[in-house]
């Protein structure tokens, strides 16, 4: 499954399969914005419509999107 077919604007994905057997993806920094599938290219389908959708409601009501926060950069 390639990521590379999807835009989340850099927010970190969380993709797993609950006890029923559905597939749910969701950002872990908005755990709020998530989708089911049946499979997860189904799920992140559905998130990638989700996220549109809310782009579009910030925007109509000229609110600031909300971005990733940087992730600090552990030295080794």
């Amino acid at each position: 499954m390639a990521l590379d077919n999807y835009n989340f604007d850099g927010f970190i994905l969380s993709l797993y399969v609950d006890d029923q057997g559905d597939w749910l993806a969701h950002f872990q920094e908005i755990p709020t914005v998530s989708a089911f599938g049946d499979t997860p290219q189904e799920a992140l389908e559905e998130l990638k419509i989700a996220w549109e959708l809310i782009k579009e409601e910030y925007q109509a009501q000229k609110r600031e999107i909300p971005i990733p926060q940087k992730k600090p950069v552990q030295a080794g």
